[in-house]
């Protein structure tokens, strides 16, 4: 009887699960398991489908028997490049193999079926739009980027809002589906996604595929699948997500929008950062990169100046260079001298009324939803708070609703108190809603939508907003910063930005940087064509710094960066926020009270903490936050490992009923 050697594989599980797990390869497929091979093997009793990592034929020494790979699945093999971004998400933002596993993989997927991407109705040469012609200065800008990309050099595309940094991006492509790589095209939003994808789909025809949350599980698998048969080339048009697709050939890398916070995913796990993990997917398949914004992020711009990234500028428009028009309305003033009506201010209403009657269009923008904030007693001055949740709640005036925006919880709003029993209860503050409700009295024969997460949950809705203001069939649209990013609309000339000083409350050392961007990207969606655009904003603060900067054009964060040096902030430490969690207050104390001995004894470690969220009760649980700082240098690595094994271990321990989870650059 001929002795065979024992085959094992080492396999990730689609689980929260920390340590290896390893199975015996069956000598009857033994040639056919390789790194990448998809198994389905049991754990726990249950079956599952796992990824093979490793295949090796030293035994793991386990306690207890080996199972046996129940069978491979007949699958493409996953590229060793998507392992290798697997085991580094998993290493930079702190969780398992397996959380990655079950974020990476559409659900559906598990289905050993390979089912086929639909095809598009093909576009004959007739009616494929070519790309718009480059003027000399986009060439000029285009030929620079493609000689960084060739020497293996991350570009940054800083181009004023209605430049055509999007044909530069086109003009690339096309040269890299050329010669055969593919090529991920990454957006913020899914709304952005959907205005850009037909106008590439004219251009690309079929090599363009389409990935993001707002489709179908099946229309998902379609293209997972599709990229996972190795077929192209291709280029995807893709949101955060689209960076674990199982890319096999991979050219080019865009980060459009490159500033925006969207690209961060903050729950759940894994906790990564899309623009950031796209870098490395890039590194891994040496792709080149170029990332692109009117306003990018201090840590880009940062990178540019330090000689990591090449800094590629496009100062003038494609179609003219007018700098917006801006007024700084004083509400507070404008109220004691009689001139406000409701929350707007009559020359607002005057600027919109000329703009309407010209035949343009307006964009009123106020980032927050719902009708109104909360609702206030006016007799005894109690405010309904969420049942479940440290957090007022907020009046859906359409709805008839009181409705909590972290848990989703939702009562019928009623006038009457429940803690004096008197008819009080009114609106305090002001959403979307109720902007649009009084903009609409002000002014009856306007067409008027809104724009929100509340309007736009279907994606026939959110469509045929767009299309509607972008064919002049609306007047005014009124939004939330879902509008801010990317949109082209040729009649847009007047942007109103309401109660801009909420820009400034957030709890974040990035609050001026995303209020300047914020107000720079709004700018930037009037007077695309050859019209000045006009923006007003209606502040209590006319003379916060940022508006001086705005209205300058001036965009150099000096100063900014200096402070965050000597304050200890990115771009030069690594911030680690760790959030816990429990129903038992009291355990939650004792926890975080143990867990302070520990960072207090930790090396290379500066921490602030504990400390409560401004809400600090979500879902019925406590909540505690630490903020731990730590160099940027090489080893920071074995640092954030060692804190990350020591924490698993102490929550197994100690942790009775706690949740705890690591948030790697958090802001």
């Amino acid at each position: 009887m001929t002795n065979h050697k024992v085959i094992f594989a080492k396999v990730i599980l689609p689980l929260r699960f920390e340590g290896e797990v390893s199975y015996i390869v069956p000598e009857s497929i033994v040639k056919e398991v390789k790194p990448g091979s998809s198994v389905k093997v049991k754990f726990s009793g249950r079956d599952y489908i796992a990824i093979v990592e490793e295949v090796t034929s030293e035994n793991p020494n386990y306690k207890g028997r080996i199972l046996e790979i129940e069978s491979i699945i007949e699958k493409p093999l996953l590229s060793s490049q998507v392992i290798e971004l697997w085991r580094w998400i998993a290493d930079y933002y702190m969780c398992t193999t397996g959380e990655v596993y079950r974020a990476a993989f559409p659900s559906a997927s598990f289905n050993q079926t390979v089912k086929r991407v639909k095809k598009r109705t093909q576009t004959t040469e007739k009616e494929r739009e070519l790309p718009n012609e480059l003027s000399d200065k986009q060439k000029n800008a285009c030929s620079k980027i493609s000689e960084q990309l060739s020497a293996g050099v991350t570009t940054l595309l800083k181009g004023v809002t209605g430049s055509g940094k999007t044909e530069i991006y086109i003009s690339l492509a096309e040269e890299v589906l050329n010669s055969g790589r593919n090529v991920l095209y990454m957006l913020p939003e899914i709304a952005l996604s959907r205005q850009l994808s037909h106008r590439l789909e004219k251009i690309f025809r079929d090599k363009l595929l389409i990935y993001h949350s707002g489709q179908t599980a099946s229309e998902r698998r379609s293209v997972f699948e599709k990229i996972m048969e190795g077929s192209g080339p291709y280029i995807v048009l893709g949101l955060r997500s689209a960076v674990f697709l199982p890319f096999s050939s991979l050219g080019l890398v865009i980060i459009d929008e490159e500033h925006d916070s969207s690209y961060k995913q903050n729950e759940p796990s894994p906790r990564y950062n899309g623009h950031d993990t796209a870098l490395v997917l890039a590194k891994l398949f040496n792709a080149g990169v170029v990332m692109g914004s009117a306003t990018p992020s201090l840590e880009s711009l940062y990178n540019a100046l330090s000689g990591r990234y090449t800094l590629v500028e496009l100062n003038e428009k494609y179609y003219s260079d007018h700098s917006p028009r801006i007024e700084i309305i004083d509400t507070i003033r404008e109220e004691k001298r009689g001139q406000m009506e409701g929350i707007f201010s009559r020359k607002t209403i005057s600027a919109i009324e000329s703009c309407i009657s010209s035949g343009e269009q307006v964009l009123i923008f106020r980032n927050r939803r719902s009708y109104s904030p909360f609702v206030q007693c006016i007799y005894c001055g109690h405010i309904p708070m969420c049942t479940s949740c440290n957090v007022s709640v907020s009046y859906h005036k359409s709805k008839g609703l009181l409705s909590c925006h972290y848990c989703g919880q939702s009562i019928r709003f009623n006038t009457i108190c429940t803690k004096c029993g008197k008819p009080g209860l009114k609106e305090r503050g002001s959403g979307t809603e109720m902007v649009e409700e009084q903009i609409a009295k002000l002014l009856p024969k306007a067409r008027i939508a809104r724009f929100d997460a509340e309007t736009t949950q279907s994606r026939g809705e959110q469509k045929r907003i767009i299309k509607e203001f972008a064919k002049g069939e609306l007047d005014i649209l009124v939004g939330t910063q879902m509008l801010s990013k990317g949109f082209d609309f040729s009649k847009l000339n007047l942007i109103i930005i309401i109660h801009a000083d909420s820009m400034f409350s957030t709890e974040d050392f990035r609050a001026g940087e995303r209020a300047l961007q914020m107000l720079t990207q709004l700018a930037g969606r009037g007077g695309r064509r050859d019209k000045e655009a006009s923006v007003i904003i209606q502040t209590a603060q006319p003379d916060n710094n940022i508006y001086r900067m705005f209205i300058e054009g001036n965009d150099d964060f000096g100063t900014e960066l200096s402070e965050r040096k000597e304050f200890g902030y990115p771009p030069f430490v690594r911030l680690i926020k760790i959030i816990i969690k429990n129903k038992n207050i009291r355990e939650l104390h004792n926890f975080a009270a143990k867990y302070t001995d520990y960072l207090n004894t930790a090396d290379s470690i500066r921490f602030t903490g504990p400390f409560a969220p401004p809400v600090d009760i979500v879902r019925g649980e406590h909540i505690l936050n630490f903020l731990i700082k730590l160099p940027r240098t090489k080893d920071v690595r074995s640092v954030k490992r060692a804190l990350y094994d020591h924490t698993v271990k102490m929550v197994k321990n100690e942790g009775h009923g706690l949740k705890l989870w690591f948030d790697v650059d958090p802001y």
